[in-house]
C-alpha cells in the first residue's frame, strides 16, 4: 500500500532483478492491444517518407506489427525489463519538495531505465549518441531493432504506473476492487481498462478512434515544440506522466482524496465514476503517445540519411515471433487509422483486374442476350399489330 511507512522502505537492487525475472509476465506497460492502438495512431500521423522507411526497416511490417516486439525481447533477456520503467524515490508523491521537481533519473543502474533508453535509441538513430549503453556481446541490435524499442518505450513513457516507486512495486502491491474483481492497481492500468473497453465497446475500439485527428491540436503543438526543443522534450513528457501519477492515480481525481484513504481492509474500491475518468484519460494518453511517437519517427526517418539505417533484426528465436509473422500477413480488422498508408500487392492487382474483366464480360453477354430477346419480342408484336390492321381494312 501507499503509506509513509512503506515509502521509507528501501528495496535492495538484487530484489529488483529477482522480481523482474519472477513477475516478467506482468511488467509490460500497456497490454499488447494497448501498444497496438498506440501504433495505429502512429501510423496515421507518419509522413509518407517515414512510412516507406518503416516498411523497409521492418521488412514490410509497420508500427502496429512491432509495437509489442520489445516485450518478447524481455522474455528472452529479462534484464531489459528495466528499460520500461523510470522508478521514482519512495514516497515522492507525498513529499511536497520532491513532487515539485522533475522525475528523478537517479535510479538507473547501468543506464538501463526508460528515459536513458529513449535517449540512447534516439541518439543512435540520428548518429548523435548522448547516452552510451553497453550491450552484451551476444546482443548486437540493428537500427531496425532500435526503432522497435523506441516505438515500444514511447508508449511506456505515457503509462503512469511506470513512474511509480519500487516500494509499491509499480502499483502491484496496491490492491483495488472493481465490479467485484480484485486486482493490482498496476494490472488495472496495464490491461484491465483496455480489455474492458474492447469487450464492452467493440465497435468503438475497432472504429478508427486511434486516428491522429482525434488529438490534432496536441499533435500540432507537440510537433512545433519538438522542432524547437528536440529530444529534450522527452524529459518534459516524462514529467507530465509522473505528475499525472501523483495527482490523478495516487489521488482520486473525483474526490480529491488519496486513494489510500479510501481503502478498506487493504483494498481500494474503485467506483464507476473513477473508472470512467481513468478510462477516458487512458484512451487520451494512448492517442497522445501515438502522435508523439510519430513526431519522433518523422524527425528521424524523413531525412535522406535514413536510407542508410540497417533493416532486419539481430535478435532471433523470440517467443511467439513466428506466429506473429503468419498473422501479420492477414489483414487486421479495425485498422482504419492507417488505412491510407497500405499498399496493394501487384499480383493481387492483376488478379483483381482479371476477375473484374470476367465479371464485366459475363454481364455484357447476358445484357446483349436480353436485348436481342427484347428486340425479337418487339418485332413480333409489331408484325402482329400490322397483321390485325390489314385484316381490319379488308373487312
Amino acid at each position: 500500500p501507499i503509506t509513509r511507512a512503506a515509502a521509507a522502505m528501501d528495496v535492495p537492487r538484487p530484489f529488483h532483478v529477482l522480481l523482474c525475472t519472477v513477475c516478467l509476465s506482468s511488467v509490460l506497460a500497456w497490454d499488447k492491444d494497448g501498444h497496438e492502438a498506440i501504433g495505429m495512431t502512429t501510423m496515421s500521423a507518419l509522413e509518407t517518407p517515414a512510412v516507406a522507411q518503416v516498411k523497409r526497416l521492418m521488412h514490410g511490417k509497420d508500427a502496429v506489427d512491432v509495437a509489442a516486439w520489445a516485450h518478447k525481447v524481455n522474455k528472452k533477456y529479462p534484464w531489459t525489463v528495466e528499460f520500461h520503467f523510470q522508478r521514482q524515490p519512495s514516497g515522492r508523491c507525498f513529499d511536497k519538495e520532491l513532487v515539485r521537481k522533475p522525475p528523478s533519473v537517479a535510479d538507473c543502474p547501468d543506464k538501463r531505465c526508460l528515459i536513458s533508453g529513449l535517449n540512447h535509441f534516439y541518439g543512435r538513430l540520428v548518429n548523435k549518441q548522448s547516452v552510451d549503453i553497453q550491450w552484451p556481446s551476444d546482443m548486437k541490435l540493428t537500427d531496425a531493432d532500435a526503432v522497435k524499442f523506441l516505438i515500444n518505450l514511447m508508449g511506456d513513457l505515457h503509462q503512469p504506473m511506470h513512474f511509480a516507486s519500487a516500494s509499491d512495486d509499480a502499483g502491484r502491491n496496491i490492491k483495488v476492487r472493481f465490479r467485484g474483481k480484485t486486482m493490482s492497481l498496476y494490472d488495472m492500468w496495464d490491461g484491465y481498462i483496455t480489455q474492458t473497453v474492447m469487450r464492452e465497446s467493440p465497435s468503438f475500439w475497432w472504429g478508427g478512434w486511434t486516428h491522429v485527428q482525434r488529438t490534432r491540436v496536441e499533435y500540432e503543438q507537440d510537433g512545433a515544440q519538438w522542432k524547437k526543443d528536440g529530444v529534450k522534450l522527452l524529459e518534459k513528457w516524462a514529467e507530465e506522466t509522473a505528475a499525472y501519477l501523483c495527482n490523478n492515480v495516487y489521488k482520486n481525481p473525483v474526490t480529491g482524496r488519496s486513494i489510500q484513504e479510501e481503502a478498506s481492509n487493504g483494498v481500494i474500491s474503485i467506483d464507476e465514476g473513477l473508472f470512467e475518468t481513468w478510462k477516458r484519460e487512458m484512451l487520451s494518453k494512448m492517442l497522445v503517445a501515438g502522435a508523439r511517437t510519430a513526431i519522433v519517427l518523422n524527425s528521424i526517418l524523413q531525412h535522406r540519411e535514413a536510407a542508410n539505417l540497417q533493416g532486419g533484426t539481430a535478435i532471433s528465436h523470440l517467443e511467439g515471433e513466428e506466429d506473429e509473422e503468419a498473422r501479420s500477413k492477414v489483414p487486421r480488422a479495425g485498422r482504419l487509422a492507417d488505412a491510407h498508408h497500405r499498399g496493394v500487392n501487384s499480383r493481387q492487382g492483376v488478379s483483381a483486374a482479371a476477375i473484374n474483366f470476367g465479371i464485366f464480360f459475363c454481364v455484357l453477354v447476358v445484357f446483349l442476350r436480353i436485348m436481342r430477346l427484347w428486340q425479337g419480342r418487339d418485332a413480333l408484336a409489331q408484325a402482329d399489330k400490322a397483321k390485325r390492321s390489314d385484316t381490319g381494312k379488308k373487312t
